[in-house]
């Protein structure tokens, strides 16, 4: 581990050489919601809901939803009221779609889903892809935007809470502020090597797979998506190791003229 840990040292002082990071962080993103679930994990489920909600629509030849912030946000709030009230009306008694101010979000028609209990996405979307009122909504031809929102709350009935938004805007060319497609990988690599997506095999790739080993040893929380664990994978065998950091520092290097490096 010693090496290993002065591998990621040397290359972090040759990095922060010639590249100057500046960044901020923002404490509220932080939060934790107990029991190691972090905003950043709820965001991830909030979006593989999304992913979920598209790749049925589309096997079912249906264009895929925009997801917008504002709505997810919205959603996130529903999500967060029904841990005291498991209904689809508000605390307040009026219906769940008095969240959405239709003076930022012009719509005809809005539909909710919620679900509780199950601590996955996976879990939640079987949920309601076996409910038929619940699917209706997921597969409804005229919905153009969602919103998804998750929550977790150990102190309550049952802990998870999901909330899906789905909206029909009067025009269907109409854009939404910050409306976009989900995609799966957000990094998307060229190369075997090309760890983070920019086309360059070089010392940043070796920071990313020196790091996600360290971190996997050590049992802290890492993720790498499959484009990545496949660009990763230097020697072809299927799992990622030290091995495969030395052979992508050897490439890096010259000493090696392609990758995968087999022997």
């Amino acid at each position: 581990m010693t090496g290993l840990a002065d591998s990621v040292k040397r290359a972090i002082s040759f990095i922060s050489a010639i590249v100057v990071l500046c960044f901020a962080v923002n404490l509220s993103e932080s939060t934790s919601y107990g029991a190691d679930v972090e905003q950043e994990d709820l965001n991830n489920m909030a979006k593989e809901i999304a992913l979920l909600v598209n790749e049925a629509r589309t096997e079912e030849g249906l264009k895929p939803l925009y997801v917008v912030p504002y709505l997810n946000d919205m959603a996130q709030i529903r999500a967060r009221e029904c841990i005291f009230d498991f209904s689809h009306d508000r605390p307040d008694g009026s219906s769940f779609a008095s969240v959405i101010d239709d003076n930022l979000i012009p719509y005809c028609y809005a539909a909710e889903n919620i679900a509780a209990g199950s601590s996955t996405a996976a879990g939640t979307f079987n949920q309601w892809k076996n409910s038929p009122r619940h699917w209706e909504s997921i597969m409804n031809p005229d919905a153009t935007h969602m919103g998804v929102g998750v929550c977790y709350e150990k102190n309550s009935e049952y802990k998870w809470y999901w909330q899906q938004i789905f909206i029909q805007t009067w025009d269907d060319d109409t854009e939404i502020s910050g409306q976009y497609i989900p995609e799966k990988y957000e990094i998307v690599p060229k190369s075997d090597g090309d760890l983070n997506g920019d086309a360059n095999i070089n010392s940043y790739d070796y920071i990313v797979l020196v790091d996600y080993i360290r971190k996997k040893q050590e049992g802290e929380r890492v993720y790498l998506n499959d484009l990545q664990m496949e660009a990763a994978d230097c020697f072809r065998d299927g799992i990622i190791t030290e091995s495969d950091a030395k052979a992508l520092q050897r490439y890096i290097l010259g000493e090696y003229d392609e990758l995968p490096y087999i022997f």
